[in-house]
């Protein structure tokens, strides 16, 4: 009996590296696949649609709240994200692992959920580090800046939420480590199905 996907879910503060880290996972892991969530901001320059979100309107995401499509949403900085079950549940049936990178009021849905699945928690080194990182964007002015920061040290009390917590200190370690995990997830006793004899 083929055991169901694993999802494995991400999270970390704004400004942690946490798109980066997903990219490279999915460039190192090809027998995992990225759960793409709906948001209402706009894309960024180097993000397209059906790749990194699906860009849609307001209008559109409420309505989806509406029909009970999302297994969570958000809003997060005035901006909407969500999960629907049939990205999730097409993925678990076929045996499929997959990454979500999902905030921290996504995993507190989840966990009121009782979702199974393996959740990490990404950190910063420092919250002056997180500060540079932010400003390096280049994309938000000084308060938009202060206000993840904000956000990001009130998400970082919610690390208890979570399985794995790593810290976000040398890019390539950081991979290391979460390619570890997942590998060592994959491993666990309670995933394993005995073949089944034939009569």
């Amino acid at each position: 009996m083929k055991p169901e996907g694993i999802p494995f879910i991400l999270s970390a503060p704004s400004g942690t590296g946490k798109t980066t880290v997903c990219k490279i996972l999915r460039e190192k892991l090809s027998d995992i696949r990225f759960s793409i969530s709906h948001t209402t901001r706009p894309a960024r320059p180097d993000e397209a649609d059906g790749k990194d979100y699906y860009f849609i309107s307001m209008d559109e995401f409420k309505k989806k709240i509406g029909r009970g499509e999302f297994l969570e949403w958000a809003n997060v900085h005035n901006n909407y994200y969500g999960t629907t079950f049939e990205t999730i549940n097409s993925f678990r049936q076929i045996g499929q692992d997959l990454l979500l990178d999902l905030d921290v009021q996504g995993v507190q849905s989840l966990r009121q959920l009782k979702f199974s699945g393996v959740f990490i928690f990404l950190l910063p080194p420092s919250i002056e580090e997180l500060h540079q990182r932010l400003k390096k964007r280049g994309t938000e002015p000084d308060q938009m800046i202060m206000d993840r920061i904000d956000t990001g040290k009130k998400e970082m009390t919610q690390y208890l939420l979570y399985d794995y917590v790593v810290t976000n200190i040398n890019l390539d370690e950081t991979v290391a480590n979460l390619v570890s995990i997942i590998r060592s997830e994959r491993c666990r006793t309670h995933r394993y199905h005995p073949p089944t004899e034939t009569p």
